[in-house]
């Protein structure tokens, strides 16, 4: 089975919609032909975990999300690079920079909290994801946010 069927087929999508404006057809990089791209689903996720006034610190998430990936089938596209005890991925740098150029998410001070245009990205992401697809990016959103701010909190892991 293909990396992206299996993408796929853990979100229970036989056929994705088409891509939106937003988005758009990049010729380099592990981004081209997923459906739903990675970028699309990681973009949800931190856009449904930014809640009104909480910001999102950019200097957790890719440790957050890297952590995560192996208890998450839906990021199981997901790559990263490691150095040390420092993770990046571009997927996630991309769904950030998407963010921000569509006025989804504002970055200020190295964090990031919803931008004026937040609820066309809803709108945008129901056009090709299923009622039950978008629940499950909820669900990710959800455990995300709430491990977002337990490392806030307390980032030596103490309870």
């Amino acid at each position: 089975m293909q990396p992206c069927a299996a993408l796929a087929g853990s979100l229970g999508i036989e056929k994705a919609g088409d891509l939106s404006p937003i988005f758009p057809e990049e010729t380099c990089g592990a981004i081209v032909n997923r459906h739903p791209r990675i970028k699309e689903i990681i973009s949800g996720i931190i856009l449904l975990a930014a809640r009104g006034k909480d910001t999102i610190p950019l200097a957790k998430v890719h440790s957050i999300l890297h952590a995560m990936k192996s208890h998450e089938s839906i990021f199981s596209e997901l790559r990263f690079s490691l150095t040390g005890a420092v993770c990046y991925s571009r997927d996630i740098d991309q769904a950030i920079k998407y963010l921000t150029d569509g006025g989804f998410l504002k970055i200020v001070g190295g964090s990031a909290f919803v931008g004026e245009n937040a609820h066309e990205f809803g709108e945008y992401l129901s056009g090709f994801l299923t009622n039950s697809q978008i629940q499950a990016v909820h669900s990710v959103s959800l455990r995300f946010h709430d491990r977002l701010r337990r490392e806030v909190m307390d980032p030596c892991g103490r309870s």
